[in-house]
């Protein structure tokens, strides 16, 4: 006897039992696919808010470095590396070192891979008594920026010069002036002037500073260490602290003693622990800004859990509990349809697999349905729409598989009590009551 013939005869009879069963189970597969589906969207969505946060932050970490680094340009140098043996008392006093270290030590710190500091400016300065004009000066020797090597994107083609230096170098024969040192004399570039004995051209004059700045003239180094007797030394090197993390604040000295164990460092400029703080000011505002936002997106995935937690098995018994009935009422219909098929020879096991076959065929038909059902539900309400994610991220495969295995699962639960009433009922008794 074919089994199939028998199964496929009884849904073409009775359609309202297979539509309204495969229907059941496909509102629960699909709420079982759906729901986890959503809730996989829900994680991808928080994945991609808290990356859209951090690139934010990043950029606005990136925009504020760029604005310190030009302020800090604009304000100059605020490190100077000094003689281990200088005093900072009388550095403030005297408005300039007055121990020597050689001009080799720049090229030694600039060479030591050194990253907290850049732009060195090696210096020879001197307060001294310019006779030509009856007036103190401080006369300062630079011959421009020691190129950083560790920094190679700050400096030109040939990695001997600075593409943006902070100063100049002074050109031979020329000299800088500082503000009020041109008002005292009333100097205008390109004016001549007499140092110790030689002449020289008015490059540039400074705007006022209002520091020892403005009473400073400056002139080649090599000249300025023949002016001062100090061949080969300077006495101090100027720095700019770079713009860096956090927690490279505080190393300076550490680098710098390291690559010149006679040194020590001078910080004049409270401007980086100024940019520090505003820098870890703004990484903590983000940070609570995105705890706060995986904060939320947790609390609401809870309250997803719990509606699944609820809806889910719900509908997992409503689908069983309408399957169930419909197999026990078609049993109870069929009852003389089994009760003849018993007697002329169809075994027990026979009628058994003839309500399971058709509780499972039900169930594949409903688990496939419901599965692509439920991906579409979970993909529509996850908000993913706009965000450029694939649907690859949210169709888990072993996902579909489960909704496809529940639904036949749940129809042979719910079928399988009936099917063992139908097979064990005696055909004569059956007959008889007919």
């Amino acid at each position: 006897m074919n089994l199939w013939l028998i199964i496929k005869s009884e849904f073409k009879h009775n359609r309202f039992t297979l539509l309204s069963g495969i229907l059941s189970l496909i509102v629960a597969t699909a709420g079982f696919v759906g729901i986890l589906t959503l809730l996989q969207g829900h994680d991808v969505l928080t994945e991609q808010i808290v990356l859209e946060k951090e690139k934010e932050l990043r950029r606005e970490m990136t925009e504020l470095e760029d604005d310190y680094r030009r302020i800090m340009r604009r304000m100059g140098y605020n490190v100077l590396v000094l003689h281990e043996d200088q005093s900072i008392s009388e550095l403030n006093t005297r408005g300039y070192p007055t121990t020597y270290m050689d001009y080799e030590d720049a090229w030694t710190l600039a060479e030591s891979d050194i990253e907290t500091l850049n732009h060195l400016l090696p210096v020879l300065q001197e307060a001294i008594y310019w006779e030509d004009h009856d007036m103190d000066i401080i006369l300062s020797g630079v011959r421009g920026q020691v190129p950083v090597y560790s920094k190679p994107e700050f400096l030109t083609e040939d990695m001997e010069e600075y593409r943006n230096p902070i100063m100049e170098r002074v050109p031979d024969g020329k000299v800088d002036v500082g503000y009020t040192v041109a008002q005292s004399l009333r100097l205008e570039p390109g004016e001549t002037i007499h140092i110790k004995g030689e002449e020289f051209s008015v490059n540039q004059i400074y705007d006022h500073q209002g520091t020892t700045h403005d009473i400073t003239v400056w002139i080649p180094l090599a000249k300025a260490q023949e002016f001062l007797g100090k061949e080969g030394k300077i006495n101090g090197i100027f720095a700019l602290e770079c713009v860096c993390d956090l927690d490279q604040l505080g190393m300076i000295t550490e680098e710098v003693q390291k690559a010149l164990p006679h040194a020590q460092v001078f910080e004049f400029s409270s401007l980086v622990a100024a940019r520090a703080d505003v820098r870890q000011r703004a990484s903590l505002l983000h940070q609570n800004v995105i705890e706060s936002v995986m904060e939320q997106r947790l609390s609401l995935r809870r309250e997803k859990e719990q509606m699944a937690s609820i809806v889910v098995p719900l509908l997992i018994l409503g689908a069983m509990i309408w399957i169930f009935i419909l197999i026990y009422n078609n049993v109870r219909e069929r009852k003389s349809e089994i009760g003849i098929l018993r007697a002329v020879g169809v075994t027990r096991n026979q009628i058994l697999l003839i309500f399971l076959g058709k509780a499972v065929l039900m169930g594949v038909v409903g688990g496939l349905a419901g599965s692509f059902a439920g991906i579409l539900i979970g993909i529509s309400g996850s908000g993913l729409e706009h965000t450029g994610v694939g649907w690859g991220e949210l169709v888990n495969p072993m996902l579909v598989l489960y909704g496809c295995l529940l639904a036949p699962l749940l129809s042979l639960a719910a079928g399988f009590i009936p099917a063992i009433l139908a097979s064990n009922r005696d055909p004569a008794v059956i007959l008889r009551e007919e």
